[in-house]
């Protein structure tokens, strides 16, 4: 019984002393800075921490610490930030992407907003699917090549090119400066470069090597 409290103390002195208000803290962040402790011990402590108002459970997996000056005591914890952490950056970096229609808009390639945000992740299995988070809906799939801090802007135009008729309203020679701006000086080596590619669609690889997308990658 000792040992629990320790326990029970020793995590949540850590969340206190790791996350602000508002900030998400992720249950796997927890299990990776204790892993001697048992997962279900972690998941039942947490359950402890919620019912004592300690910690506010915002979704499966995610918490965060009781807002005291809101009169629910929830945390604002905002859709992107618990988006980015869960399946974008890590400490490492990159481990995920924004693609598709809001992607192609962020890029000044169209006007179109899309009403359902798609991610690619390393954070996800193969199944492509859709989740919630707040109330907003993503779809997320598996990316079709491990994504990195060095390679995420390329798989994110290699996947823009696949789709590029749907997603972008001008032509490819105007876009192509857009392009090609975006993804200047990204360093990776030949081999890599040509194991990126070869992983999409022929499609996809013949917009890439018709722009000079491989021009612009600049060799390790």
């Amino acid at each position: 019984m000792i040992l629990k409290e320790k326990i029970n103390t020793e995590i949540y002195n850590y969340i206190v002393n790791n996350y602000k208000l508002n900030q998400p803290i992720l249950i796997k962040d927890i299990y990776a800075s204790f892993p001697e402790t048992n997962e279900t011990t972690i998941r039942s402590i947490l359950k402890r921490l919620t019912e004592k108002e300690l910690v506010v459970k915002i979704k499966n997996g995610v918490y965060g610490l009781p807002n005291k000056e809101s009169i629910m005591g929830k945390p604002s914890v905002f859709t992107s930030d618990i988006l980015s952490k869960k399946y974008l950056v890590n400490k490492n970096g990159f481990i995920g992407y924004k693609t598709g229609l809001s992607f192609a808009n962020f890029l000044g390639l169209t006007t179109q907003t899309a009403s359902v945000e798609s991610v690619i992740s390393n954070a996800v299995s193969n199944k492509k699917r859709e989740i919630k988070i707040n109330n907003n809906r993503f779809i997320i799939n598996a990316p079709r090549y491990q994504v990195t801090n060095e390679n995420y802007k390329l798989l994110q135009i290699l996947d823009l090119l696949n789709e590029f008729d749907s997603y972008s309203e001008i032509d490819l020679k105007t876009a192509s400066k857009i392009i090609l701006k975006y993804i200047t000086n990204i360093k990776l080596t030949e081999e890599e470069l040509e194991m990126i590619i070869s992983s999409y669609p022929l499609e996809a690889q013949v917009r890439f090597y018709k722009i000079g997308g491989q021009n612009v990658i600049a060799s390790e």
